[in-house]
């Protein structure tokens, strides 16, 4: 758990440096700018840097391939329950119907039973999250479903910043991406916060 604190620790004092350096740039460029020009810059200029670093993210994420530890299938994560997920699909949400017809809720305990440290990892970064697990999963890690396997396991792992087990072979992506990633979160946050003051007249 200390290893966990310590990288916890060093890539929060890495974003706020990031986060630093990003708006000491961005403060620059709009301080030479015209307010019409500010909302250009920050509606068009900052949008398309983020979408190229976004690509830049996905681009890399090529450089990987599953390895087949099985993690993803037996212990799925998601930020709602089974109830919010039940209701979401009941209006439509297309990736709440597919999450619910392939994972199966398990409890923490079940959860921390198979895979103790993972768990023990998502508790200590404070994320609320439920456990699911896939019941088409076999024993050598193989779907027994697989031509018909959803768009959440065909595009696993879609998201930069999603906690992965240790086991998984795009742990490495993750590593490859994570100044990329904060660099985005930066912009975006930075970006947001000059719209704001742009439409209330203060820059």
């Amino acid at each position: 758990m200390d290893k966990l604190k310590e990288h916890y620790t060093n890539l929060v004092k890495k974003y706020r440096e990031i986060f630093v350096s990003v708006l000491s740039a961005m403060q620059g460029e709009i301080n030479k700018l015209s307010h019409d020009e500010i909302k250009n810059y920050l509606e068009n200029e900052v949008v398309k840097h983020i979408q190229f670093q976004r690509n830049l993210v996905l681009e890399k994420r090529k450089q990987f391939n599953c390895k087949k530890c099985g993690a993803c299938c037996r212990l799925a994560i998601s930020e709602f329950s089974p109830a919010a997920l039940l209701e979401k699909a009941s209006k439509g949400d297309k990736f709440a119907k597919e999450f619910i017809s392939t994972f199966s809720p398990v409890s923490e305990d079940d959860a921390k039973s198979q895979f103790g440290l993972y768990v023990d990892l998502i508790n200590e970064s404070g994320e609320k999250v439920f456990y699911y697990n896939c019941k088409k999963v076999t024993e050598d890690n193989l779907c027994s479903d697989y031509e018909n396997r959803p768009s959440i396991c065909r595009d696993y792992p879609d998201n930069p910043v999603q906690m992965l087990h240790p086991t998984c072979a795009y742990i490495g992506w993750h590593e490859s991406i994570q100044t990329i990633v904060l660099t985005i979160k930066a912009m975006s946050e930075i970006r947001e916060h000059f719209m704001k003051e742009w439409k209330a007249g203060k820059i």
